[in-house]
């Protein structure tokens, strides 16, 4: 089973299936399913610079695809949509084989949608401007993302998706920053913090 994009197909040259709205400027996927048939589909777009990606899952015979931020989870084999909420604005999505889910960001937290279509939010404590999912290795999650307000470079994030326990630079900048000057007290170091002296 392989997803790829596709130029818009000549009308009839292939079985079609249309997810989404059907617009003139719908992105096209061809399909070859478990038994080497081929179809094609036609997504929605969401934004301009939104993401637009395919993540193959080829022995569960799943496929995510991003179009313009639009996320659409397809069951290659049924044809089908298995997603029945909206997924949009994605910014971000990679694949977690080992939990049978992909995990997708929009910038305000991490989501997750599993391989029956169900979405659920992995983690919320922070807010990124932009993020950036970099690999899952050792069941963690490392990604980059820009906190603007802060700093033009990127912080670095690290989740263990057993634990859900977090590492980030931008926290340890803060503490950092607050440890500076050892003569201040805590109250004093807080209060310097909030004022962003």
């Amino acid at each position: 089973m392989i997803a790829e994009f596709i130029y818009r197909p000549i009308s009839g040259q292939f079985p079609e299936k249309h997810f989404g709205f059907i617009t003139p400027h719908s992105l096209w996927v061809k399909f070859i399913d478990k038994d080497n048939q081929e179809w094609v589909g036609s997504f929605s777009q969401g934004w301009e610079g939104y993401a637009t990606s395919i993540i193959n899952f080829e022995n569960e015979e799943k496929t995510f695809v991003v179009s313009g931020g639009q996320g659409y989870l397809i069951d290659t084999t049924r044809r089908d949509q298995l997603n029945k909420i909206v997924l949009s604005g994605i910014q971000t999505a990679i694949a977690d084989p080992n939990h049978r889910r992909v995990i997708f960001s929009s910038g305000y937290d991490l989501q997750c949608i599993d391989f029956d279509g169900k979405s659920s939010t992995l983690f919320d404590k922070n807010f990124f401007d932009d993020i950036e999912l970099m690999e899952i290795r050792d069941n963690k999650l490392s990604a980059r993302y820009w906190y603007y307000q802060r700093d033009k470079d990127p912080f670095h994030f690290e989740i263990d998706l057993e634990t859900n326990h977090t590492k980030d630079t931008y926290q340890l900048a803060d503490i950092t920053n607050l440890s500076n000057n050892p003569t201040l007290t805590i109250i004093q170091k807080i209060s310097k913090w909030f004022n962003g002296k």
